[in-house]
């Protein structure tokens, strides 16, 4: 079995099926082997999309109460505190004088306690808002979709994560990228940095300022905000990139790297709809001992992550994916098989 004190976390395609009678002994299981589970944030929003409301009402519950939770900060929050410490040790001079942080307990308090407390009194509302966000994440699958067959019809195989290059690549679109990264003069950088420089750039100087008219989601400026004085950092847009794209390490930012290593691998898998969740799922790895899911495929994406990752993060547990099998019975089988592995090691 597991260490003392284990960190878990469990895929949305385990929880979301607790309600087959196994939240008592999930609940059971998890004091028997000191098992502390992590809740995340991105899976109680995927909780309430669940259509029936008795069925939301108790997963939801079994999710956010008993004394084996752990709630987890969202992961544009853990983003978001990466970059400030990049920008911390290479650029100090974009650090606010008087950091607000009032703001950020403000973002912390309803991301860890009134969001719940919402769900558990009444998810209806947060069913509705996840319903609308389903045309975003339609178009996340179908630009997937798009980059994949493109790099199927390259036959393009990528090699170590950490050295694949913009070159090596069908779909990035250099001369698109060109304008928007100034200071690069478009020669063949690790991909990784690429991405995230134009991640961290796009929401911090073209939709953060404009997102209060527009609507556009400005999550990750508004948690990197109270601690960046965005005024000085897009004035000096060339030691923005250069900062991403030489004086980075993927270990200063592992959860943003984990992120975008699954979303890359992914294009060489067969897609789902789940994979936008997926990605964001894989980012919370870095803080826990083991993840649990019943994703063969899921599982194979993280392994192929972890063969170039320069960084540790949770052992993978595939589970039983039969569903007729109670899920913690599940959870159980196959967590006593790791122990049995361990063993006979």
């Amino acid at each position: 079995m597991p260490t003392q004190n284990t960190q878990i976390v469990l895929d949305t395609n385990l929880w979301s099926t607790l309600d087959d009678g196994s939240l008592p002994r999930l609940e059971t299981l998890l004091e028997e082997l000191d098992l502390q589970a992590q809740v995340l944030p991105s899976t109680l929003l995927e909780i309430v999309g669940i259509g029936s409301e008795d069925v939301r009402r108790r997963l939801v519950a079994g999710l956010a109460r008993g004394p084996r939770r752990t709630r987890v900060r969202t992961e544009a929050d853990l983003f978001a505190e990466e970059v400030v410490e990049l920008i911390r040790r290479t650029h100090p001079e974009w650090l606010r004088r008087i950091p607000d942080r009032a703001e950020v307990e403000r973002l912390r308090t309803f991301w860890l306690k009134k969001i719940w407390r919402q769900a558990l009194e009444d998810s209806t509302a947060l069913h509705e808002h996840h319903e609308g966000q389903a045309p975003m994440r339609d178009h996340i699958v179908a630009g997937q979709k798009q980059n994949s067959t493109e790099m199927r019809e390259e036959k393009f195989k990528p090699g170590d994560l950490t050295e694949l290059h913009a070159k090596d690549d069908p779909e990035l679109d250099m001369s698109s990228l060109l304008g928007k990264l100034p200071g690069w003069d478009g020669s063949p950088r690790a991909l990784w940095r690429l991405r995230l420089a134009h991640l961290t750039w796009h929401q911090l100087v073209v939709v953060g300022p404009r997102a209060r008219i527009t609507g556009e989601d400005r999550t990750l400026t508004d948690w990197i905000e109270p601690w960046i004085d965005l005024g000085k950092l897009r004035s000096s847009p060339e030691s923005f990139v250069h900062m991403w794209l030489d004086e980075a390490n993927a270990v200063d930012v592992p959860r943003n790297w984990l992120n975008w290593a699954v979303d890359f691998v992914q294009l060489t898998a067969k897609l789902g709809s789940g994979n936008p969740g997926d990605a964001q799922q894989a980012s919370y790895l870095v803080d826990c001992d083991l993840f649990l899911t019943a994703d063969r495929r899921f599982v194979r994406v993280l392994e192929r992550v972890r063969e170039d990752a320069p960084f540790s993060f949770a052992g993978t547990v595939l589970v039983d994916g039969d569903r007729d099998k109670p899920t913690a019975e599940r959870i159980e089988q196959a967590l006593s098989h790791i122990a049995q592995t361990r063993d006979c090691h």
